[in-house]
């Protein structure tokens, strides 16, 4: 594990498990689900910290085609037949820079030793820094191979709802920067081939008065323009901020029944 401080945050870097932040706090707030234990994460990977996913959410069967080139990924969800996030979550980091403040983790995947049947040699270089305005992370996949190489990467970021003990999961509001809602398969979860661009869950979710804890949601949705969500706890004070740079395109938001 990697902490780091600055600025009054506090951050805990998981290098063994793909660089996944388990922990982001400042002045009492938690903005991110932090296990108890190891065995509660490997219980529920996906839902703690800012886990890495190559590629994220599902392939049918496991297999595409790019460049006139057919790939195939282990079918590790059997009850839909999809690859579903890959492994790059629980793959071990090279720790290449630490400082108080940030860090630069690195993980080589090479014709010996590949990622999964994934053809590519490639490198992931992950840069996690805490500033004024809280979290960076950067991450820079290089293609170490003689042909172009298909990519796509996401995090699985788990907030901790509500941030404070003062507070409650139910008084938080979520504001989303949605452009359009593409309707999934209740079987598969793969898209359905239709697309919604507006109805009242997305007009409460562009105003910011969205309560992702009164019930069960899992959406997947392109992102507009600005590429911003924020979180706000009127209980606690506190409003978490996210924000997804260029080359990042759709959110997936989801919040599972509390029983």
């Amino acid at each position: 594990m990697i902490p780091l401080t600055a600025h009054g945050y506090t951050a805990l870097i998981d290098d063994r498990h793909g660089g996944n932040c388990l922990k982001l706090a400042r002045f009492g707030a938690d903005a991110l689900r932090t296990p108890e234990s190891e065995t509660d994460r490997e219980r529920a990977p996906f839902f703690y910290g800012t886990p890495m996913l190559f590629f994220p959410n599902r392939i049918s069967g496991g297999r595409f085609t790019f460049e006139g080139r057919e790939y195939g990924l282990p079918v590790n969800e059997k009850p839909t037949g999809c690859f579903l996030h890959g492994v790059m979550h629980e793959t071990a980091f090279e720790t290449v820079r630490t400082e108080k403040d940030r860090a630069s983790l690195r993980r080589r995947f090479t014709k010996e030793d590949p990622y999964l049947t994934f053809p590519h040699a490639f490198t992931v270089l992950l840069e996690v820094s805490l500033g004024e305005e809280g979290l960076t992370q950067t991450v820079t996949v290089t293609n170490d191979s003689e042909l172009n190489m298909p990519a796509a990467l996401g995090f699985h970021t788990a907030f901790r709802l509500p941030f404070s003990p003062r507070s409650g999961a139910g008084r938080v509001s979520l504001r989303l920067d949605a452009a359009a809602e593409y309707p999934r398969d209740p079987k598969t979860h793969l898209p359905d081939g239709t697309i919604i661009t507006g109805d009242e869950d997305m007009e409460a979710l562009r105003a910011g008065t969205f309560m992702p804890a009164a019930r069960p949601v899992s959406r997947l949705y392109k992102m507009g323009n600005d590429k911003k969500t924020a979180l706000t706890d009127p209980g606690s004070g506190v409003r978490v901020s996210y924000q997804a740079k260029r080359g990042y395109g759709y959110w997936m938001v989801f919040s599972p029944s509390p029983d």
